[in-house]
């Protein structure tokens, strides 16, 4: 199967996110008080695709009455999944590690899932899927920092490179494997709800941390970039 050039664009530049994502920690603005600009608006701008992107593509074609059930299970279930561990792990030491290979296991999906949602978003809607790129980029940044954070286990070399590896994993199975625009949307309504969990639980800076303003402009530098592709080109 030969990949056209908007795929091998794509997987070049899911390649890069990888690499980024795995050296990451080495970067010194990676650790400087810069993180806090990244965190909110990395999370501003990343709930605006999922709000102005992935949500009306995912309706796009896919009756509403199976998209936003999709969605809330998608929710759901990361969150249960986490409300398990609190609720039924007792050792603090234990429920640390478990969490944290929650954390690795949920930001390897939503990775691999990034790298398969720029494939198919590109594919069908090129214009909109460069602009996913975007917060794509520095939601790679800020999720390195947010579990750099949360957890002490993030020096394990290992998860380290399967995590980065996730990104060109999700690319290339985007692109080897179709299945079928119907399948595809109704994959990213499900996955759109978890990474709303996830933005909400982890990316997004918690109580005095973090600055609403750099939220607001995420949220505005897409909406705005967004509005602009729509009225020109869509």
């Amino acid at each position: 199967m030969m990949m056209t050039w908007m795929e091998t664009l794509v997987l070049i530049y899911a390649v890069f996110l990888s690499t980024f994502h795995l050296f990451c920690h080495k970067l010194t603005f990676c650790i400087s008080r810069s993180h806090t600009f990244f965190l909110s608006y990395g999370g501003g701008s990343l709930l605006a695709i999922i709000f102005l992107v992935f949500l009306p593509e995912a309706v796009h074609f896919t009756p509403t009455m199976a998209v936003y059930p999709l969605m809330l299970f998608g929710f759901v279930a990361f969150f249960l999944s986490e409300k398990y561990l609190y609720q039924h792990v007792k050792d603090p030491k234990v429920l640390d590690e478990e969490l944290y290979h929650l954390h690795v296991a949920g930001f390897f999906i939503d990775h691999f899932i990034k790298g398969f949602i720029l494939v198919t978003i590109i594919v069908l809607r090129p214009i909109l899927g460069f602009l996913t790129a975007i917060p794509f980029f520095i939601h790679s940044l800020s999720s390195s920092i947010a579990l750099d954070e949360i957890h002490k286990y993030t020096g394990r070399k290992i998860d380290r490179i399967l995590m980065s590896s996730s990104t060109v994993l999700g690319t290339i199975f985007g692109i080897f494997f179709t299945i079928g625009p119907h399948l595809e949307r109704s994959i990213i309504a499900f996955i759109s709800g978890m990474m709303l969990f996830m933005v909400s639980r982890d990316v997004l800076p918690k109580r005095k941390e973090g600055k609403p303003l750099f939220f607001l402009l995420g949220v505005l530098t897409i909406f705005f970039i967004w509005l602009g592709l729509e009225y020109l080109f869509i």
